[in-house]
Protein backbone atom coordinates (compact mmCIF):
# COMPACT_ATOMS: atom_id res chain seq x y z
CA UNK A 1 0.00 0.00 0.00
CA UNK A 2 3.09 1.99 0.78
CA UNK A 3 4.53 2.09 -2.62
CA UNK A 4 1.08 2.33 -4.22
CA UNK A 5 1.10 5.86 -2.56
CA UNK A 6 4.56 6.47 -3.25
CA UNK A 7 4.17 5.81 -6.72
CA UNK A 8 0.98 7.99 -7.08
CA UNK A 9 2.49 11.00 -5.47
CA UNK A 10 5.83 10.74 -7.62
CA UNK A 11 3.26 10.99 -10.82
CA UNK A 12 1.80 14.18 -8.99
CA UNK A 13 4.57 15.57 -8.53
CA UNK A 14 5.88 14.86 -11.77
CA UNK A 15 2.51 16.50 -13.27
CA UNK A 16 3.09 19.52 -11.17
CA UNK A 17 6.05 20.12 -11.69
CA UNK A 18 5.32 19.77 -15.68
CA UNK A 19 2.64 23.07 -15.36
CA UNK A 20 4.18 24.88 -12.47
CA UNK A 21 4.84 27.92 -13.94
CA UNK A 22 5.78 28.87 -17.50
CA UNK A 23 9.41 30.56 -17.93
CA UNK A 24 9.62 34.13 -18.39
CA UNK A 25 11.37 35.35 -21.51
CA UNK A 26 12.71 38.17 -22.50
CA UNK A 27 14.65 38.37 -26.25
CA UNK A 28 15.57 42.54 -26.42
CA UNK A 29 16.07 43.65 -29.89
CA UNK A 30 19.26 44.96 -30.92
CA UNK A 31 18.45 46.54 -34.47
CA UNK A 32 16.59 48.61 -32.84
CA UNK A 33 18.23 51.36 -29.87
CA UNK A 34 15.01 52.29 -28.38
CA UNK A 35 14.89 50.38 -25.06
CA UNK A 36 18.43 50.34 -24.10
CA UNK A 37 20.74 51.83 -21.77
CA UNK A 38 24.74 52.16 -22.58
CA UNK A 39 27.39 52.77 -19.98
CA UNK A 40 31.04 53.75 -21.58
CA UNK A 41 33.62 55.61 -21.76
CA UNK A 42 34.25 58.71 -23.87
CA UNK A 43 36.25 57.07 -26.65
CA UNK A 44 33.76 53.85 -27.42
CA UNK A 45 30.70 53.54 -30.28
CA UNK A 46 28.52 51.49 -30.46
CA UNK A 47 25.02 51.25 -33.45
CA UNK A 48 22.14 49.13 -33.40
CA UNK A 49 20.89 47.08 -36.25
CA UNK A 50 24.67 47.13 -37.90
CA UNK A 51 24.94 45.27 -41.22
CA UNK A 52 28.21 43.20 -40.73
CA UNK A 53 27.72 41.16 -43.94
CA UNK A 54 30.17 43.13 -46.15
CA UNK A 55 32.86 41.96 -43.33
CA UNK A 56 32.16 38.40 -44.63
CA UNK A 57 30.41 37.06 -40.88
CA UNK A 58 27.82 35.23 -41.67
CA UNK A 59 24.20 34.81 -39.38
CA UNK A 60 24.89 33.99 -36.17
CA UNK A 61 23.77 30.20 -34.73
CA UNK A 62 20.97 31.04 -32.81
CA UNK A 63 18.98 33.69 -35.54
CA UNK A 64 18.87 34.56 -39.26
CA UNK A 65 20.16 38.24 -40.59
CA UNK A 66 22.97 39.24 -40.36
CA UNK A 67 22.69 42.85 -38.26
CA UNK A 68 22.90 43.23 -34.57
CA UNK A 69 24.43 45.25 -31.97
CA UNK A 70 28.06 46.69 -32.66
CA UNK A 71 30.09 47.87 -30.41
CA UNK A 72 34.07 49.40 -30.60
CA UNK A 73 36.26 50.73 -28.04
CA UNK A 74 39.62 52.88 -27.45
CA UNK A 75 39.10 54.15 -31.10
CA UNK A 76 41.47 56.70 -31.49
CA UNK A 77 42.69 57.99 -28.12
CA UNK A 78 45.16 55.62 -26.65
CA UNK A 79 43.55 54.72 -23.45
CA UNK A 80 41.38 51.94 -21.78
CA UNK A 81 38.31 51.59 -22.54
CA UNK A 82 34.68 49.91 -22.26
CA UNK A 83 31.33 50.30 -23.07
CA UNK A 84 28.01 48.32 -22.28
CA UNK A 85 24.41 47.99 -23.49
CA UNK A 86 21.82 46.98 -20.90
CA UNK A 87 18.17 46.15 -21.51
CA UNK A 88 15.97 49.51 -19.18
CA UNK A 89 13.11 47.40 -18.58
CA UNK A 90 14.15 43.97 -17.42
CA UNK A 91 15.91 43.78 -14.33
CA UNK A 92 16.27 40.24 -13.04
CA UNK A 93 15.92 38.54 -9.56
CA UNK A 94 16.51 35.49 -8.19
CA UNK A 95 17.11 32.26 -10.40
CA UNK A 96 17.40 33.34 -14.22
CA UNK A 97 19.52 32.24 -17.44
CA UNK A 98 20.86 34.91 -19.54
CA UNK A 99 22.15 33.79 -23.56
CA UNK A 100 23.30 35.66 -26.14
CA UNK A 101 25.26 35.36 -29.86
CA UNK A 102 28.52 37.32 -30.19
CA UNK A 103 31.20 37.62 -32.65
CA UNK A 104 34.84 39.51 -32.07
CA UNK A 105 36.71 41.08 -34.98
CA UNK A 106 40.06 42.27 -34.77
CA UNK A 107 42.92 43.90 -37.11
CA UNK A 108 45.41 41.06 -37.06
CA UNK A 109 48.02 44.15 -38.18
CA UNK A 110 48.27 45.93 -35.07
CA UNK A 111 46.69 46.87 -31.45
CA UNK A 112 44.52 43.39 -31.95
CA UNK A 113 43.96 42.27 -28.80
CA UNK A 114 40.38 43.61 -27.06
CA UNK A 115 37.92 41.98 -25.12
CA UNK A 116 34.02 40.85 -25.73
CA UNK A 117 31.57 39.21 -22.99
CA UNK A 118 28.47 39.92 -20.54
CA UNK A 119 27.59 40.89 -17.07
CA UNK A 120 24.46 40.20 -14.44
CA UNK A 121 23.67 42.17 -11.74
CA UNK A 122 24.47 45.24 -13.98
CA UNK A 123 23.59 48.59 -12.30
CA UNK A 124 23.11 50.79 -15.13
CA UNK A 125 23.09 53.74 -12.93
CA UNK A 126 26.28 53.39 -11.53
CA UNK A 127 27.99 55.13 -14.44
CA UNK A 128 30.70 51.74 -14.77
CA UNK A 129 30.83 49.27 -18.16
CA UNK A 130 31.64 47.06 -15.68
CA UNK A 131 29.21 45.88 -12.94
CA UNK A 132 27.53 42.72 -11.03
CA UNK A 133 29.82 39.53 -12.14
CA UNK A 134 30.71 39.30 -15.57
CA UNK A 135 33.42 37.25 -18.21
CA UNK A 136 35.10 38.55 -21.45
CA UNK A 137 37.24 37.04 -23.61
CA UNK A 138 39.79 38.48 -25.68
CA UNK A 139 40.05 38.57 -29.72
CA UNK A 140 43.33 37.19 -30.44
CA UNK A 141 45.24 35.65 -27.33
CA UNK A 142 47.94 37.88 -27.36
CA UNK A 143 47.65 38.16 -23.41
CA UNK A 144 48.40 36.33 -20.32
CA UNK A 145 45.20 36.41 -19.43
CA UNK A 146 42.62 35.97 -22.49
CA UNK A 147 39.88 34.77 -20.34
CA UNK A 148 38.96 36.79 -17.21
CA UNK A 149 36.13 37.15 -14.35
CA UNK A 150 35.35 40.00 -12.56
CA UNK A 151 32.93 41.24 -9.14
CA UNK A 152 32.04 44.70 -10.48
CA UNK A 153 35.17 46.30 -11.95
CA UNK A 154 37.47 43.88 -9.90
CA UNK A 155 39.28 41.05 -12.22
CA UNK A 156 39.59 37.58 -9.92
CA UNK A 157 42.83 36.54 -9.80
CA UNK A 158 43.70 32.61 -11.11
CA UNK A 159 44.15 31.75 -7.67
CA UNK A 160 40.41 32.98 -6.16
CA UNK A 161 38.84 29.58 -7.19
CA UNK A 162 36.63 30.68 -9.76
CA UNK A 163 38.00 29.46 -12.73
CA UNK A 164 36.98 26.48 -14.63
CA UNK A 165 39.83 26.47 -16.76
CA UNK A 166 43.52 25.94 -15.64
CA UNK A 167 44.81 28.62 -17.13
CA UNK A 168 44.08 32.36 -18.26
CA UNK A 169 46.24 31.60 -21.00
CA UNK A 170 45.00 29.82 -24.07
CA UNK A 171 48.28 29.23 -24.93
CA UNK A 172 48.63 26.91 -21.50
CA UNK A 173 45.38 25.24 -21.42
CA UNK A 174 45.02 22.47 -23.62
CA UNK A 175 40.93 22.03 -22.97
CA UNK A 176 40.55 26.39 -24.58
CA UNK A 177 42.55 24.97 -27.83
CA UNK A 178 40.73 21.63 -27.89
CA UNK A 179 37.42 23.20 -27.71
CA UNK A 180 38.27 27.12 -29.78
CA UNK A 181 40.52 26.14 -32.90
CA UNK A 182 41.82 29.07 -34.23
CA UNK A 183 40.20 30.82 -36.86
CA UNK A 184 40.80 32.83 -40.01
CA UNK A 185 40.11 36.28 -40.88
CA UNK A 186 37.04 36.68 -43.53
CA UNK A 187 38.16 36.59 -46.75
CA UNK A 188 35.99 39.45 -47.82
CA UNK A 189 37.91 41.83 -45.37
CA UNK A 190 41.16 41.45 -47.74
CA UNK A 191 38.84 42.96 -50.81
CA UNK A 192 40.46 46.49 -51.79
CA UNK A 193 37.33 47.35 -53.66
CA UNK A 194 35.62 47.30 -50.21
CA UNK A 195 38.36 48.27 -48.20
CA UNK A 196 41.50 50.52 -47.95
CA UNK A 197 43.35 49.83 -46.32
CA UNK A 198 42.45 45.84 -46.04
CA UNK A 199 42.85 43.73 -42.80
CA UNK A 200 45.67 41.02 -43.80
CA UNK A 201 44.32 37.41 -43.51
CA UNK A 202 45.44 35.36 -40.35
CA UNK A 203 44.58 32.53 -38.60
CA UNK A 204 44.33 33.14 -34.88
CA UNK A 205 45.78 30.81 -32.29
CA UNK A 206 44.48 27.86 -30.69
CA UNK A 207 42.04 28.76 -27.47
CA UNK A 208 40.99 32.11 -28.70
CA UNK A 209 37.71 33.96 -29.74
CA UNK A 210 38.33 36.11 -33.17
CA UNK A 211 36.68 35.58 -36.53
CA UNK A 212 34.03 33.43 -35.08
CA UNK A 213 30.43 32.99 -33.74
CA UNK A 214 30.72 31.72 -30.37
CA UNK A 215 27.22 31.58 -27.69
CA UNK A 216 27.55 32.62 -23.79
CA UNK A 217 25.38 31.92 -21.24
CA UNK A 218 25.15 32.67 -17.77
CA UNK A 219 23.28 30.80 -15.13
CA UNK A 220 22.01 32.51 -12.24
CA UNK A 221 21.20 30.97 -9.28
CA UNK A 222 19.88 31.45 -5.86
CA UNK A 223 22.55 29.19 -2.94
CA UNK A 224 20.07 28.54 0.17
CA UNK A 225 21.26 29.59 3.09
CA UNK A 226 18.85 29.14 5.67
CA UNK A 227 18.47 32.58 6.22
CA UNK A 228 18.05 36.15 4.77
CA UNK A 229 20.11 37.61 1.96
CA UNK A 230 21.68 34.27 0.98
CA UNK A 231 24.08 34.33 -1.98
CA UNK A 232 23.85 34.08 -5.37
CA UNK A 233 26.31 32.02 -8.07
CA UNK A 234 26.57 33.05 -11.82
CA UNK A 235 28.00 30.15 -14.16
CA UNK A 236 30.09 31.52 -17.22
CA UNK A 237 29.99 29.60 -20.36
CA UNK A 238 31.06 29.82 -23.86
CA UNK A 239 29.70 27.17 -26.37
CA UNK A 240 28.43 25.11 -23.36
CA UNK A 241 32.04 25.00 -22.13
CA UNK A 242 32.40 26.25 -18.34
CA UNK A 243 35.26 28.97 -17.95
CA UNK A 244 33.85 29.49 -14.59
CA UNK A 245 31.65 30.87 -11.70
CA UNK A 246 31.26 33.63 -9.35
CA UNK A 247 29.31 33.88 -6.39
CA UNK A 248 28.18 36.89 -4.84
CA UNK A 249 29.46 37.40 -1.03
CA UNK A 250 29.00 40.58 1.36
CA UNK A 251 31.78 43.53 0.70
CA UNK A 252 32.11 42.15 -2.63
CA UNK A 253 29.26 41.25 -4.41
CA UNK A 254 25.98 42.09 -3.00
CA UNK A 255 23.75 40.10 -5.23
CA UNK A 256 23.31 39.04 -8.95
CA UNK A 257 19.58 40.35 -9.32
CA UNK A 258 19.36 43.46 -11.03
CA UNK A 259 19.88 43.97 -15.16
CA UNK A 260 21.75 42.48 -17.83
CA UNK A 261 24.44 43.64 -19.92
CA UNK A 262 27.00 43.15 -23.25
CA UNK A 263 30.16 44.72 -23.06
CA UNK A 264 33.31 45.32 -25.31
CA UNK A 265 36.55 46.84 -23.71
CA UNK A 266 39.51 47.79 -24.90
CA UNK A 267 41.90 46.92 -21.75
CA UNK A 268 44.85 47.96 -23.15
CA UNK A 269 46.37 51.74 -24.00
CA UNK A 270 47.72 50.52 -27.81
CA UNK A 271 45.39 52.03 -30.31
CA UNK A 272 44.23 49.64 -33.10
CA UNK A 273 46.08 50.55 -36.74
CA UNK A 274 43.45 49.73 -38.72
CA UNK A 275 39.93 50.43 -36.18
CA UNK A 276 37.97 49.65 -38.61
CA UNK A 277 38.69 46.09 -38.15
CA UNK A 278 38.27 46.16 -34.43
CA UNK A 279 34.65 45.75 -33.13
CA UNK A 280 32.43 43.39 -31.18
CA UNK A 281 28.98 42.12 -32.79
CA UNK A 282 26.06 40.79 -30.48
CA UNK A 283 22.72 39.43 -31.21
CA UNK A 284 20.12 37.03 -30.05
CA UNK A 285 19.97 38.11 -26.43
CA UNK A 286 17.91 36.03 -24.54
CA UNK A 287 17.04 36.29 -20.54
CA UNK A 288 15.05 33.76 -19.24
CA UNK A 289 13.37 33.89 -15.54
CA UNK A 290 13.46 30.55 -14.25
CA UNK A 291 9.98 29.23 -11.95
CA UNK A 292 10.25 28.63 -8.55
CA UNK A 293 8.44 25.53 -7.95
CA UNK A 294 4.92 25.96 -7.02
CA UNK A 295 4.06 25.11 -2.84
CA UNK A 296 1.45 22.19 -4.27
CA UNK A 297 5.01 20.61 -5.76
CA UNK A 298 6.80 21.90 -2.32
CA UNK A 299 4.06 19.93 -0.49
CA UNK A 300 3.95 16.72 -1.89
CA UNK A 301 8.07 16.19 -1.90
CA UNK A 302 7.80 16.94 1.52
CA UNK A 303 4.96 14.39 1.90
CA UNK A 304 7.36 11.99 -0.12
CA UNK A 305 10.20 12.85 2.49
CA UNK A 306 7.69 11.45 5.17
CA UNK A 307 6.51 8.32 3.87
CA UNK A 308 10.61 7.63 3.26
CA UNK A 309 11.17 8.39 6.88
CA UNK A 310 8.49 5.91 8.03
CA UNK A 311 9.30 3.60 5.41
CA UNK A 312 12.82 2.98 7.21
CA UNK A 313 11.39 3.00 10.74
Amino acid sequence: MKIKLFVMLALCISSIAASSGKAEQYTPDMDNAAGWTIVGSPDTSHQFGFDYSKYGIPAPPNGGGTTGLWMAANISEGAVASISASPKDISMVGDYDVRFDFYLNFNSSGGTTEFGGGFVGFNPNAGEAFSGGGLLGDTDGDSSRDYRLYRDTNELAMDSGAYAISSQDNSLDPALQAKFPGQTTPEAQNDSSVFNPTNTIVTAPNGTLGYAWHTMEINVRNVPCGGFGCPQTAKFSIDDFEIGTIESSAGLLSNLDGHVAVTFADLFTSVSTKPEFSFGIYDNLTITQVPEPSSALLSLIGLLGLLGLRKKN
